[in-house]
């Protein structure tokens, strides 16, 4: 399975998943590392028993993942830089100019937010255009 932006690509293998971003650079998550964050997350949240549920389905237990070195947090932390790095993403027109973005919203339709962004490289376009006409004059 092949998804992804024109900067990045991701895909799926055997339990394994693998990110190519912009930058050429191979960053990679296992499923027992992904289950072990949301196993941290729902007992660092409170949620004792759908932790230990989690746990028992998932078998963390039985992972190699040693705890101890994996920051109080993480999860949350990781998705936040994910969406920073997609805001980023966003903010940047293909040829490396500086582009409006609406902000991002977990709510709304990726068709909405499509829409949004045609709309504000429809406007960065004509003001685009009105700066090089000024020029000209």
């Amino acid at each position: 399975v092949v998804a992804g932006s024109s900067s990045s690509t991701a895909w799926c293998g055997a339990k394994r998943w693998r990110l190519v971003g912009a930058t050429g650079l191979l960053m990679s998550i296992t499923s027992d590392e992904l289950n072990f964050l949301v196993y941290r997350y729902l007992h660092e949240s409170g949620f004792r028993h759908s932790a230990f549920t989690f746990g028992c389905e998932s078998l963390v237990n039985k992972s190699n993942i040693n705890g101890a070195k994996i920051a109080p947090g993480e999860l949350v932390n990781l998705v936040q830089r994910g969406i920073m790095y997609t805001e980023l993403e966003r903010s940047v027109a293909d040829d490396g100019t500086d582009c409006e973005a609406a902000p991002y919203s977990l709510t709304a339709s990726a068709r909405e937010s499509k829409q949004q962004q045609q709309k504000q490289a429809q406007r960065a376009a004509q003001q685009q255009q009105q700066q090089q006409q000024e020029q000209q004059q």
